[in-house]
C-alpha cells in the first residue's frame, strides 16, 4: 500500500505593513523579521501583508527591520487578537533610507511618559461629518469626492477647541456610511471634518518620533499625544518651527 503524506500549515499571524505618511501597504522586500530577537521567515501575499506560519510562542515580540523605515517593535499576544484571521496592522514610518525624492517633516524629541502619538492635517476639509448613530455605531459622512476611507485610523476634528478623538472604520457601508470601532463622544457641527491620522512611535525611555509628508504647500498639523492617560494637543506648523519639540507642552 503506497503510503501518502500530508503536509500542513497554520496560518498564526498576518501582518500588514502600511506606510503610516500615505495610508499605502508597504511592500516586504529587504524587509527582515524578529521574533523575541531571531530572524524567522515569512511570506508575502499581495502588497504589504506578511504571513507568518507555524510559530511556537503565542506571545512574543515582534519586530521590523527595513533599510527604507524606521524599526518597529511590537508585544503580540495571539490570543488576544481574536477569532479568525488573526490580523496585526503596523504603521511604518519613513526612515533616513527612503527611496525616491519625497520630502517629510520630523517632530521627534524625548518626553517622559509619552504615549499613542498621532496627527492630522490642518485644514483637511474633504469629508465631514453629518449624523452618527451612537446605538449602531454608524457614522454618516459628507464625501463629496466619494474618497474610499480606506485606511484604518481616522479622526473626528473639532477645530474650534484645536483637538480631536481617534477612531477606526470597520467598514463601509456605502461611501456615505462607515461602521466605527466605538462610539464617539465628541459634540460635533456639521463642518467638523474626518480626517486620516497619521501615527507616530513612542518608547519606555520617552523618545518619540513623528513623521509626515511635505508636499510643498501649507504643512501645518495638529498632533495628539497622551500622558498619563489624560490627552494633549499641539498645532505644529513645520514651515514656522524647522525642529519642533513636545517638550514645551500642550493645550
Amino acid at each position: 500500500m503506497e503510503r501518502t503524506l500530508v503536509f500542513t500549515h497554520r496560518l498564526d499571524l498576518a501582518v500588514r505593513l502600511v506606510d503610516t505618511t500615505s495610508g499605502r501597504g508597504i511592500s516586504a522586500k529587504n524587509m527582515a523579521v524578529c521574533i523575541d530577537k531571531s530572524p524567522v521567515r515569512f511570506g508575502e501575499k499581495g502588497s504589504g501583508m506578511l504571513i507568518l506560519q507555524n510559530l511556537e510562542k503565542r506571545r512574543f515580540q515582534l519586530e521590523i527591520r527595513s533599510s527604507a523605515y524606521e524599526r518597529v517593535e511590537r508585544e503580540v499576544d495571539l490570543d488576544a487578537l481574536g477569532k479568525g484571521l488573526p490580523l496585526l496592522e503596523l504603521h511604518l514610518i519613513p526612515g533616513p533610507g527612503y527611496p525616491g525624492t519625497d520630502q517629510f517633516q520630523t517632530l521627534e524629541g524625548t518626553l517622559p511618559g509619552i504615549q499613542n502619538l498621532s496627527a492630522v492635517r490642518v485644514g483637511d476639509n474633504a469629508c465631514l461629518i453629518r449624523e452618527f448613530d451612537p446605538r449602531k455605531r454608524l457614522l454618516k459622512l459628507f464625501n463629496p469626492h466619494h474618497l474610499a476611507l480606506d485606511r484604518v485610523w481616522y479622526a473626528l476634528v473639532d477645530p474650534d477647541q484645536g483637538c480631536y478623538e481617534p477612531f477606526q472604520i470597520l467598514r463601509m457601508l456605502d461611501d456615505q456610511t462607515v461602521k466605527t470601532d466605538r462610539v464617539l463622544e465628541t459634540e460635533f457641527r456639521n463642518y467638523f471634518p474626518i480626517s486620516p491620522t497619521v501615527m507616530g512611535a513612542w518608547g519606555e525611555d520617552g523618545k518619540y518620533c513623528l513623521r509626515v509628508r511635505d508636499e510643498g504647500t501649507a504643512c501645518k498639523w495638529l498632533v495628539r499625544w497622551e500622558e498619563g492617560g489624560a490627552a494633549k494637543f499641539r498645532t505644529v506648523d513645520f514651515r514656522q518651527e524647522p525642529h519642533p519639540h513636545l517638550e514645551e507642552g500642550g493645550g
